[in-house]
């Protein structure tokens, strides 16, 4: 009788047990609905990248305040260059090439281009100028290629280089309005673009002349003509995609003019050493 009792007395504790056991899940049931009512996706998001802020910057606390700043800094950098695609105008300072880097590579231009293979600094297979070629003649004028005597454009096309370096303005600049030489400019480029759709196209800017040369009294040519074709260019370049080497800042002295020993005397044309020069900084500074 005495073991009946017991046995009932610990089915009532059991009993009582689930009931507060149920009733405790019940009420953590209904506050956890109550509360998630009130979350917003926002609020879980937002608490969700606070973890995991926390848990870089613990990962990355042995390595100092700073070289955390500076890896962000550089991310973001990375981030804005991927954003703005791989363009970057004027083209700036890269890992020298070597030389044969220039046996890609078609030059097309006047007297101070073609002095390039002249000189010898460029195989004159690959340059495509003359002396007399200005803007205004660029897309008619024919010169000596290893194709014939054709356009410059008619060479690119047969030749479809790797690169194409474009330098003009510095004849015509002496009676040719900046209007003038950049709308010629602007539609010999689009014809070479479109003769070469898969070459890399550098324009060269214009670049600069001597002191004497600006006050010459026989054809003078001013370095602030100069500078406002190039500042017509660069824009172009950059709406366009190409790139645009600014190889006339590369050569100013301190006054913005071209330094007299880097010029011949008519103040235009280069020296050799300047051509030297000139190379080293295409060489310095590709895409």
């Amino acid at each position: 009788m005495n073991g009946q009792v017991g046995r009932k007395k610990k089915l009532r504790v059991r009993y009582r047990l689930s009931i507060v056991f149920f009733g405790a899940v019940l009420i953590f049931g209904v506050m956890f609905y109550r509360y998630m009512k009130t979350v917003t996706l926002e609020d879980v998001l937002s608490e969700n990248r606070t973890i995991t802020v926390f848990a870089h910057g613990a990962q990355n606390s042995s390595d100092g305040e700073e070289g955390s700043d500076a890896a962000l800094t550089e991310g973001e950098t990375q981030g804005q260059a991927a954003d703005s695609g791989e363009n970057i105008n004027p083209v700036p300072e890269s890992e020298e090439r070597d030389s044969t880097y220039l046996d890609s590579c078609a030059f097309i231009g006047d007297s101070i281009t073609y002095g390039l293979s002249s000189y010898g600094v460029v195989p004159s297979s690959n340059v495509f100028a003359s002396v007399a070629m200005s803007i205004a003649k660029a897309e008619t004028e024919k010169i000596d290629t290893p194709y014939g005597s054709v356009t410059a454009i008619e060479a690119v096309t047969e030749m479809q280089p790797e690169n194409i370096y474009i330098m003009l303005g510095s004849n015509g600049a002496a009676y040719m309005s900046v209007a003038e030489m950049y709308q010629n400019y602007q539609a010999f480029l689009n014809k070479v673009r479109l003769a070469c759709p898969d070459s890399e196209i550098y324009i060269i800017s214009t670049p600069p002349v001597t002191s004497a040369k600006e006050s010459s009294v026989e054809s003078p040519i001013k370095n602030a003509d100069i500078d406002s074709l190039n500042e017509k260019l660069l824009t172009y370049a950059d709406d366009n995609g190409i790139h645009y080497l600014d190889l006339n800042s590369a050569l100013k002295d301190s006054s913005g003019c071209l330094p007299a020993d880097s010029a011949e005397n008519d103040g235009l044309h280069f020296k050799y050493s300047t051509y030297e020069t000139f190379i080293g900084y295409i060489l310095t500074h590709t895409a």
